[in-house]
């Protein structure tokens, strides 16, 4: 299955965020953010790659855990969108069966009605 490429992104709450940031110090940010939605966690290599090096207004953005380096905000973002579309998908599939087996059903129906007709 394809990696979902999209999140909700609330830009109210990112400019809050970076208002005290440099205009780089946001790009390095969002880039950060970006790969953290595409890999889910970020390695110390990830984050000096992007920032250069150790800035302390943006890594204090992220958490670390055992499996790396993660912002708690995109990390829950990307979870409830999982859901989300996983929900979806599931509703759909279950239509698309519905809708498949709708005719089955009919034909079914109407030839056991048919079958009780003429054995009364």
């Amino acid at each position: 299955m394809a990696k979902d490429p999209a999140v909700l992104f609330y830009t109210s709450d990112f400019l809050t965020g970076t208002m005290i940031m440099s205009d780089e110090q946001v790009g390095k940010y969002i880039r950060l953010l970006c790969l953290q939605h595409q890999h889910r966690r970020l390695t110390e290599k990830h984050m000096l790659y992007i920032c250069k090096t150790y800035d302390a207004d943006i890594w204090a953005k992220f958490e670390n855990d055992d499996e790396g380096y993660y912002n708690a905000r995109m990390d829950e973002e990307a979870k409830k969108r999982a859901s989300y579309t996983a929900t979806r998908r599931n509703n759909a599939s279950k239509k698309k069966n519905k809708a498949h087996d709708e005719p089955y059903v009919k034909a079914h129906e109407k030839h056991m009605l048919n079958h009780m007709e003429n054995e009364n």
